[in-house]
């Protein structure tokens, strides 16, 4: 896989100190709310009907909150296209610590309560940028 040539640098780490992130690559599936070129790093996915491919993930539509499955760590080039799918496929993150201000829907909609309770029930927890409270060096 060749290297991108342009670069939208996202940091989805949280700060916790192991993220634990849990990845696969997937092929990803035009339509059902988003095409591959608009999706970025910290995006959520929905596994389609089969669960072989993902789709994105819409906040205007309250159903996908229920079918969340995990947050695009990785998007294709223009030659990411593996046989024999000859689908451009993405690195999603089934698991693991995020940054809350880096994960979001697909249309930029802010995350509901309901979507953070899936996410979480998968083991996909948001952390705050900057952990709040007291702090001792």
């Amino acid at each position: 896989m060749a290297i991108k040539d342009t670069v939208n640098f996202t940091n989805l780490l949280s700060h916790d100190d192991e993220p634990d992130w849990k990845v696969a690559r997937y092929p990803f599936t035009d339509g059902g709310g988003g095409n591959i070129g608009q999706m970025l790093p910290g995006h959520l996915v929905k596994f389609n009907a089969t669960a072989d491919a993902v789709l994105a993930a819409v906040g205007a539509a309250g159903a996908d909150d229920a079918a969340l499955a995990g947050v695009i760590v990785d998007i294709p080039d223009n030659t990411d296209v593996p046989a024999p799918t000859k689908s451009k496929t993405v690195a999603v993150a089934l698991e693991g610590s995020f940054d809350k201000n880096s994960v979001k829907y697909q249309d930029g909609t802010a995350l509901t309560t309901a979507a953070v309770t899936r996410l979480r029930s998968i083991n996909i927890y948001l952390d705050p940028a900057t952990p709040a409270g007291a702090f001792a060096p």
